[in-house]
């Protein structure tokens, strides 16, 4: 058995593929990954951890001496 892996642009293509591949007498098998979702998901993760890691040597909350206190005003300048 010899396995051939194809990448499509766009769903609509793929889709058609796979249905044409599905009815040929000679493919055993047919497999469809959907990748969109994982690589923008990823791109999103990796996003968010490095501005994660820039903050996190920063002094960003150094200032707060009062945590509720600072939070019931950040509640209150948000108000309309």
């Amino acid at each position: 058995m010899t396995t051939i892996s194809v990448s499509v642009k766009n769903k609509r293509d793929a889709n058609l593929l796979y249905r044409m591949l599905k009815r040929l007498s000679f493919v055993e098998k047919v497999e469809k990954i959907d990748r969109v979702g994982i690589h923008d998901s990823e791109k999103q993760y990796s996003k968010i951890k490095m501005i994660l890691v820039a903050q996190a040597s920063s002094d960003l909350f150094l200032k707060i001496t009062d945590a509720s206190q600072w939070q019931k005003e950040l509640r209150n300048s948000f108000r309309c």
